[in-house]
């Protein structure tokens, strides 16, 4: 058995410039806190760390209650949901380029069926990850519209990337501030969406693994594709409605027999 990490990690050196949409967004914080526990009449010492994160951040998983309220949320899935079957489709891509319906229709012709499966895209866009940010977030290929809405039709789990983004930021940066009266008062039904590719797929009640690193994976590969992300559950339904855990950072590994 191979393992292969594909997993883009969170970056104590890039604080201020590791999320998307902008940095501003980024907020990763380690302390540690020193501990001492008395078992029997001596004294031990031992050391702990809090961390304080935005889930938005190295590799993760955005649910589709990020977009949709009546969207499922990270509670709503069980751990075999994030134990898959895989496959990875090269379509390489440069600064602001985008992957079209024709391109990608022409790479899975001969494959039968992706029903209940993950689509993982690689663009070869990571390798800025670390070499060059700023290209990283500002310039990073998408799918077009046509493209997401082919995609949107497959039937899959989840749908994933090695970009920061299945969608390109706005012109204004976005801003976090805490919805301290609860999501369904900020996060209103959608209507008539326009359609950015967030919504097509979240509304196919797709998961979207972003900010992954295909790098080490080929063309027109399968495998089991492992992406479990930390397990949050509210404590109550009231907890569930004030707070909804809409991304998380997971650990994304292939496995190939």
């Amino acid at each position: 058995m191979n393992v292969i990490d594909l997993t883009q990690p969170y970056l104590y050196d890039f604080v201020g410039g590791a999320s998307f949409p902008n940095k501003f967004n980024y907020e990763f914080h380690v302390k540690s806190v020193g501990h001492s526990i008395t078992i029997g009449e001596q004294i031990f010492q031992y050391l702990s760390v809090i961390i304080n994160l935005e889930t938005h951040c190295g590799t993760h998983i955005e649910f589709p209650s990020s977009y949709l309220l009546a969207g499922k949320g990270s509670q709503d899935y069980s751990i075999s949901n994030f134990v898959c079957e895989a496959l990875t489709v090269e379509v390489k891509k440069g600064e602001n380029e985008h992957i079209t319906a024709k391109e990608l229709i022409g790479k899975l012709k001969e494959i039968p069926t992706l029903r209940n499966k993950v689509l993982l895209v690689k663009t070869g866009f990571s390798k800025f990850w670390k070499t060059d940010p700023e290209k990283y977030f500002a310039s990073f290929p998408t799918l077009e519209r046509e493209c997401a809405e082919v995609v949107s039709n497959f039937g899959l789990i989840a749908f994933g990337i090695d970009c920061p983004s299945v969608d390109l930021p706005d012109d204004s940066p976005s801003f976090p501030y805490v919805i301290d009266e609860g999501a369904e008062s900020f996060l209103q039904p959608i209507k008539d969406p326009k359609a950015t590719n967030h919504l097509i797929l979240l509304n196919s009640n797709y998961m979207i693994i972003e900010n992954l690193n295909l790098e080490k994976v080929k063309d027109m590969e399968k495998f089991t594709l492992c992406f479990p992300p930390l397990r949050v559950e509210p404590v109550d339904n009231a907890a569930a409605s004030a707070i909804s855990v809409t991304a998380l950072p997971c650990r994304a590994f292939a496995i190939r027999e």
